[in-house]
Parts: C-alpha cells; structure tokens; sequence
C-alpha cells in the first residue's frame, strides 16, 4: 500500500515578497500542490533537479518548490 503523505512548506515564488503557504500531497512519485488555482504535480529527479509533471509553471518556480520540500524532509526525524 503506497504512503500517503501530506505537508504544508513556505515558498517565496518569483516576483513576490511575500512567502507562500503551500499544501503538499506526496503519493507514489509525485508530489502534488494547487498553485494560483492550477494543479501542480512535481517529480524529483534524483539528481537535485526537479520535473514538472502537470501544470504551465517556470523552471525557476519548480525548483523553488522542489526546494522547501527538500528543505521539509530534511528537518525530519524520521522520514
């Protein structure tokens, strides 16, 4: 049975002062995230880089992404 894990990660995204409070769906390989009102899913690629697989978004703001749930997975204990 696949694991499903949900989080939340502060990003802030090109163009913005502000930081952004992301919900974060993470099943099987992706994770999975509403943006602006579109659905985002994202793929590490296991090289640090990260893949967009559902959504119209830069490559700078799926790595800004990619990178707080990094960050987010490597504050935790036991994930």
């Amino acid at each position: 049975m696949a694991e499903h894990i949900t989080f939340r990660v502060l990003v802030t995204l090109p163009g913005q002062r502000e930081e952004d409070l992301l919900t974060i769906l993470h099943e099987q390989e992706t994770f999975d995230t509403a943006l602006n009102g579109e659905n985002i899913s994202l793929i590490n690629n296991g090289d640090n880089s990260w893949s967009q697989v559902q959504g119209n978004l830069p490559q700078e703001t799926i790595n800004l992404i990619g990178q707080a749930i990094e960050d987010y997975y490597s504050q935790q204990p036991n994930l």
